[in-house]
């Protein structure tokens, strides 16, 4: 069936349709099903996508209502004609239930999986049923690979046209473990190009893209960011905007809901990330501890995939283990976490040691890596540069060029001070449940909630001391976060 193109002023976050009742009636819809939207131009172009069915007078008969961002992906105009059918079955589903009996996938069928994701073909319920396939059985390398390969293929690269582009990348999963904006600065402040595209988070309390997001902006095209990475060697942007690894997008925000990370996602995501970016040296962090995502078996596993990954696709890639006994620095949430990256980036401040001495690391592993350092010059190389203030006036630099400014940082207008009711030494603080209580507070979508941290493992406190500040932007989240203190008590003392 023929129809007229109406906009309506709305943005669903994902491509969308609206019929009127008569007309679902007439092709056979109902709400929620799928439809194809085919163009009839000479530049033929073709979209699945849900449908929601109205019977009012907003939508007329002859007309399709669609999203923003239907209007982009194919380009639409008022009043054009295009045709509407019944979206046939996918073949994804088919591989996604192969994968589910726990048999092999092949490259052809990774491949249409991944494109089937980056052309809405599949709902966020079946791309929840292939993340659930690939947490339950796994991903064997050869899969993996595949799946690395697609993710790149349907999306678009940054093409830099520099041997000189290197990357850090950590696994995740540590409170507070905010190192990228402190390494970003200094490795392009030694001539390092850094096209730093980072995710949201998904199961801790930030991402890099969260905590930039609160003094710049971090959603450019792929011509913006060349145009910042040709003025200040870097950035520090969500490549969720760019169109570079749409397909990790979409699963990532499918991840979030579900909060697991399968192996094989992770790996792929980091990945393609970096082949998508055309890095060439790529440092790898795997943080692991009882109460990190991973524990040192697992790490240890983890970092022989990555090596023989970066073996496969000729990249020079270290991989770092690092160990994760609580979190890092003193603040976790967005905003938290960007005071503590700026008391270590301006040499006038103090920032906290432990996320200090990580960064230093592997920003120096990293200048060795690309050979901007001797061998076990780079760590004191990094630290030059941090302790001299070009590292601070690079970040500066960055944010200047991502429209932002480093304005004073107002945290969440409702606290709370956690109260030591006895004396005694902090003996343990579970990086898992102060994630989960800093979500809890409002993070990461509350930018300025949070958690600060008065003390770390091993510090003595007395009867009367604070021990943890909770930041929330609403009372009824403070009240939830207090609650889940009390449940959780995420630190121990004794």
């Amino acid at each position: 069936m023929e129809l007229r193109i109406r906009f309506l002023k709305w943005s669903a976050g994902v491509p969308v349709a609206m019929l009127h009742s008569k007309t679902a009636a007439k092709i056979g819809v109902h709400a929620n099903d799928r439809i194809s939207i085919k163009t009839l131009s000479k530049k033929l172009e073709e979209v699945s996508t849900v449908v929601d069915i109205i019977g009012n007078k907003v939508i007329k008969t002859g007309e399709i209502a669609v999203s923003s961002e239907l209007k982009k992906r194919l380009g639409l105009r008022v009043g054009q004609k295009v045709e509407i059918n019944i979206a046939s079955a996918s073949d994804s589903l088919i591989f996604i239930k192969k994968k589910l009996n726990n048999k092999k996938l092949s490259e052809s069928e990774i491949s249409r999986i991944i494109q089937d994701v980056v052309d809405n073909s599949l709902s966020e319920s079946e791309i929840a049923l292939f993340v659930s396939s690939m947490y339950k059985h796994g991903m064997s390398m050869k899969e993996t690979i595949y799946l690395i390969n697609s993710i790149v293929k349907h999306g678009n690269k940054l093409n830099l046209k520099s041997k000189n582009i290197a990357d850090k990348h950590s696994i995740g999963g540590v409170a507070g473990n905010r190192t990228t904006p402190i390494i970003v600065p200094i490795c392009a402040a030694a001539g390092l190009i850094m096209p730093k595209s980072s995710s949201r988070a998904i199961t801790t309390s930030a991402g890099t893209a969260d905590v930039i997001e609160t003094i710049a902006r971090i959603e450019f095209s792929i011509p913006e960011l060349k145009k910042i990475v040709r003025k200040t060697n870097a950035c520090l942007v969500w490549g969720g905007s760019l169109g570079i690894v749409p397909a990790d997008s979409k699963i990532i925000k499918v991840e979030k809901m579900l909060k697991i990370d399968p192996e094989a996602q992770l790996l792929a995501s980091i990945m393609s990330k970096k082949l998508a970016a055309g890095s060439r040296y790529i440092i790898i962090d795997i943080p692991y501890g009882k109460h990190a995502k991973v524990e040192k078996a697992k790490a240890l596993d983890l970092k022989k995939k990555f090596e023989y990954l970066g073996k496969h696709f000729r990249k020079k890639l270290k991989v770092v283990l690092t160990e994760a006994k609580e979190p890092m620095g003193k603040g976790v949430g967005p905003a938290l976490e960007l005071i503590d990256v700026i008391n270590i980036l301006d040499p006038k401040l103090e920032g906290p040691q432990d996320l200090e001495k990580k960064s230093l690391l592997l920003a120096g592993e990293l200048l060795e890596l690309a050979g901007k350092a001797k061998k076990g010059r780079g760590r004191k190389l990094a630290e030059e540069i941090l302790s001299s203030g070009k590292a601070f006036e690079k970040f500066k630099q960055i944010i200047k060029a991502q429209g932002g400014k480093l304005n004073e940082i107002v945290l969440g207008k409702f606290q709370k001070n956690v109260i030591v009711k006895k004396s005694g030494k902090v003996i343990e603080i579970d990086i898992k449940k102060i994630n989960s209580l800093a979500r809890t507070a409002g993070c990461p979508a509350d930018k300025f909630a949070g958690l600060f941290l008065h003390a770390k493992t091993g510090e003595k406190l007395n009867k009367g001391n604070r021990i943890i500040t909770i930041y929330a932007e609403s009372k009824n989240r403070l009240k939830q976060a207090i609650i889940q203190y009390n449940k959780l008590k995420p630190l121990k003392i004794k």
